[in-house]
């Protein structure tokens, strides 16, 4: 479970992290979108203000009529329109004119005013109709070159224009054209455009309707949208424009249809504009998004990504300090067994140490004939046992052979003499491993036998041999070793440190086995090792010392 908290610590961490970011970015597309709404919402405010502004105009124009009951000449009109400053301050709309309403073979009457009011020859135009009235234009300010080219022409001749005249006068309101082309456009760049009409109406006795028409006001679309786009705050959107009726487009921003164009956001509106219903398609600008961006989520997801990484490296280092500190506590407890398992093999041996001695006292006073023979034999025999001690002490960093070992371990136990015993095997070496084991387990098992086989006794016998069996991988070494006494021998009741320490080494150690017999009087043992635990680390040693002499 340990080694997967740091991860579990990264995942919920950077999960938390990762949800608050999602949920800060929600946010903020969500107030994306209302700042985008609200944009729509103000461009279509701004169009449907810049109408209202343009009608306000022509309402103030209705009523300079008024007051003057339609009969107003050319500069009192020319006066009032440079007064109100139409090209520098309402940009789209091309002028304010006014169209006089006449029925049908009364153009003669419209000429004679033009000439009066401009000093120009202008015809009605279009010659013909076949409509019962007309309404030419008979004032149009400011007279610039495109205004100037309109006086004169009949409006009522064309159907659209009609319409709206038709049902400004039917309601005496304002009432705006379908989309129409400007008989103003006289460049090559033309523009859709449309008209609003605002009725006036003066009837005579007579009926005849002589100073009676309508106040207009032509409108470029394009310059209409383009003077609402350059209004401060500029509004980052793409707007298109379309008469619903007609389903014609009256203006579309340059980049509407541009590359990206299906991915931004969008909406729709729609206005009235003079009786007519526009639909705004609105669309956000290219650099909408780059303006609205939000850095806040990114920067709470790397600050959570960097927290959770923190976190999970500080779990993990907790973890391995605990397992550290685990590892130490373990290695102690491991330590303080080594040292009493030490202390017990050291009161151990020393036990085993006195008791040779003794014996070696014993069976040197049995076969002594005086004092002074003793004392040459029993200090022999402690000589040998210190120099066997000191060889088994430097076999522990060396090879030793089996017999070698057996033989020192023997020779320490019952003297230099070996006729109480017999040993024979062919020649095996052991590592170090192998030799510390087998070295403990000889030193226990001839120490019981002189102290509890009577090996040291007459007529007592020991044999030790040992053989190869199998090959290849179930290679293993057979020891035999048989104890032959002069009393019965009973078995124990229970182990005693020797014998658990005979099974740590061949069992512990190396993987073996071993078996005790006990006969009627003596003692056979068989222990087994696999080949492999006492030969495998001599040849790394030799492969190692190999390398080292080449070096």
């Amino acid at each position: 479970m340990n080694r997967f908290l740091p991860a579990l610590v990264f995942l919920v961490v950077a999960a938390i992290g990762l949800g608050m970011s999602l949920s800060l970015y929600r946010a903020s597309e969500v107030k994306r979108v209302a700042k985008f709404e609200a944009y729509a919402d103000e461009a279509a405010a701004r169009i449907v203000g810049r109408y209202k502004q343009h009608l306000s105009l022509l309402e103030g124009t209705k009523a300079l009529f008024e007051a003057n009951a339609g009969a107003i000449n050319h500069t009192a009109f020319k006066t009032y329109v440079g007064g109100l400053d139409t090209e520098g301050r309402y940009d789209g709309i091309q002028g304010i004119g006014f169209a006089r309403l006449i029925h049908t073979g009364n153009e003669a009457v419209i000429e004679t005013e033009i000439k009066r009011n401009y000093g120009k020859e202008r015809k009605v135009w279009p010659e013909a109709t076949d409509q019962d009235y007309r309404t030419p234009i008979v004032l149009l300010e400011p007279n610039d070159v495109r205004n100037d080219v309109a006086l004169g022409y009949d409006m009522y001749s064309d159907p659209v224009r009609r319409a709206a005249m038709s049902k400004a006068f039917a309601t005496d309101t304002p009432m705006a054209s379908g989309p129409v082309q400007l008989v103003q456009e006289i460049t090559s760049i033309k523009q859709t455009g449309f008209l609003i009409y605002v009725p006036f109406k003066v009837e005579d006795d007579d009926n005849s309707l002589p100073l009676s028409g309508f106040v207009y006001a032509p409108f470029r679309a394009g310059d209409l949208y383009h003077a609402i786009s350059i209004e401060e705050p500029v509004l980052p959107l793409q707007i298109k424009a379309i008469d619903v009726e007609t389903d014609i487009a009256m203006f579309q921003s340059d980049d509407f249809d541009g590359p990206g164009a299906a991915s931004r956001l969008s909406a729709t509106r729609d206005i009235d504009i003079g009786g007519r219903k526009w639909t705004l398609d609105i669309q956000a600008d290219p650099g909408f998004r780059a303006d609205q961006f939000d850095v806040t989520p990114f920067v709470v997801a790397a600050v959570s990504l960097l927290l959770a990484v923190a976190l999970a490296l500080s779990a993990q280092s907790q973890i391995k300090a605990l397992s550290a500190a685990r590892a130490m506590h373990e290695l102690t407890e491991k330590s303080l067994q080594e040292r009493d398992l030490m202390l017990q093999e050291m009161k151990h041996r020393i036990k085993n140490s006195i008791a040779r001695v003794l014996a070696m006292a014993r069976q040197t006073a049995r076969h002594s004939d005086d004092l002074k023979g003793f004392m040459d034999s029993y200090t022999a025999r402690l000589q040998a046992m210190s120099t066997a001690q000191d060889v088994l002490t430097r076999s522990h960093w060396q090879r030793a052979d089996l017999k070698e070992l057996l033989s020192k371990e023997l020779a320490q136990v019952f003297g230099e003499t070996d006729k109480d015993y017999d040993i024979a095997g062919p020649s095996v070496e052991l590592d170090e491993k192998a030799t510390q084991a087998f070295s403990l387990t000889f030193h226990e098992l001839a120490t019981n036998a002189l102290k509890y086989g009577g090996v040291s006794e007459a007529g007592a016998s020991l044999s030790v041999t040992w053989a190869y069996e199998d090959s290849g991988k179930k290679r293993k070494l057979r020891l035999s070793w048989r104890e032959g006494g002069t009393e019965p021998i009973t078995p124990p009741t229970k182990k005693g440190f020797g014998t658990r320490l005979i099974d740590a080494n061949i069992i512990g150690e190396l993987n073996g086995m071993i078996e005790r017999h006990y006969q009627e009087k003596g003692l056979e043992i068989e222990i087994t090792v696999p080949a492999a635990e006492m030969i495998t680390k001599r040849r790394w040693r030799r492969r190692r010392r190999s390398g080292e002499e080449a070096v």
